[in-house]
């Protein structure tokens, strides 16, 4: 495997584990403090969808061009 896609297998490690029992309960599972008007519970899934969004555009802009 190429270093990017252990990279990308990291990155998925870390996000599914901040998502669910117990990560998520002790960083995001909280209404206060009001981010952009969002309680942090959803704002905290927010941002892992968008750093999600991110992280693989990242790899596919940095994929080998064929042709």
């Amino acid at each position: 495997m190429r270093g990017r896609d252990l990279a990308l297998g990291g990155y998925v490690v870390i996000c599914a584990a901040s998502l669910v029992w117990p990560l998520y309960g002790l960083l995001g599972n909280r209404v206060e403090p009001f981010i952009l008007g969002l309680p942090l519970s959803f704002a905290y899934n927010i941002g892992w969808v968008l750093l999600t969004f991110f992280v693989l555009l990242a790899y596919h802009l940095t994929g080998k061009q064929e042709g």
